[in-house]
C-alpha cells in the first residue's frame, strides 16, 4: 500500500500546497534531541576544531567557521562546559622558549607504584595525586598497575617536594622520576572525532 499524499491546507480560504523537502541536509536537525550514546555530534566536533586552532577566536569567527549562527555556537559551547568537555580557555606557555630565555620549568614524569596490586588502591592513589598543583597529566595505562604523571614545577627542589607528597600517600610503594631534559614537540590540543558509520564508539580506552 502506498501512502497517501500530504492534503494541501487551506488558509484564508485559498489552497495552500504543502511545502517541497528542503534539498540542503542541515548538520543538525531542529529539534533532534541527542541519547546518551550521542553526547556530542558533527558539529559540536566542528566547534571544537576551531575552538583548538584558536582558542581566542570568537563566536562570530567560529561560527563562520562551522556554518553556523552565532547563537546555536554560543550554546553549543554552553552545552560542552556543561558536558565537561571544554574545561575553561588558557594560554599556552612554551617550555622551548622559557629555556631559551632562561626560565625554563623543571619537567618529570614519574611512575607512581602502588604497593599492593589492587584496582581499588589504585583509584585511590589516583584521586590524591589529581590534587596535586603541579602534577599536569596523570595517566593509567593498560596491563599496568602503575601511573604515569607529567609534572611541572619551577625548580628541582620543588619537584623533590612534589616527590615527597607523592611518596606519602596512603598505599604508594615508591615514586621513580626520569627528568625531561629537551621538548620537541608541544601540542596539548586533542583531535575530535565521530565514530564510522555503522560502528559504536570506542569505551574503556580513557576512563574507568
Amino acid at each position: 500500500m502506498t501512502a497517501a499524499a500530504r492534503p494541501a491546507t487551506r488558509r484564508g480560504g485559498r489552497d495552500r500546497p504543502p511545502h517541497p523537502p528542503s534539498r540542503r541536509e542541515p548538520l543538525v536537525r531542529r529539534g533532534r534531541h541527542r541519547g546518551p550514546a550521542e553526547p556530542i555530534d558533527r558539529l559540536d566536533v566542528a566547534i571544537l576544531a576551531a575552538l583548538q586552532a584558536d582558542g581566542r577566536a570568537s563566536l562570530r569567527r567560529v561560527a563562520q567557521t562551522v556554518g553556523a549562527s552565532v547563537t546555536t555556537v554560543s550554546s553549543r559551547v554552553r552545552a560542552l562546559e556543561r558536558l565537561g568537555v571544554l574545561q575553561g580557555f588558557v594560554p599556552l606557555v612554551s617550555v622551548q622558549r622559557l629555556a631559551a630565555l632562561g626560565r625554563s620549568p623543571h619537567c618529570v614524569v614519574l611512575y607512581i607504584v602502588p604497593r599492593h596490586g589492587s584496582r581499588d588502591g589504585l583509584e585511590e592513589i589516583a584521586r590524591s595525586a589529581a590534587r596535586e598543583p603541579n602534577v599536569c597529566y596523570l595517566f593509567q595505562t593498560a596491563g599496568s598497575l602503575e601511573l604515569m604523571a607529567l609534572a611541572s614545577s619551577v625548580s628541582a627542589r620543588a619537584t623533590d617536594r612534589l616527590i615527597r607528597a607523592l611518596s606519602g600517600i596512603p598505599g604508594v610503594a615508591r615514586v621513580r622520576p626520569i627528568s625531561i631534559t629537551r621538548v620537541h614537540k608541544e601540542r596539548p590540543g586533542h583531535p575530535v572525532g565521530l565514530p564510522e558509520s555503522g560502528q559504536p564508539a570506542p569505551a574503556g580506552v580513557i576512563g574507568p
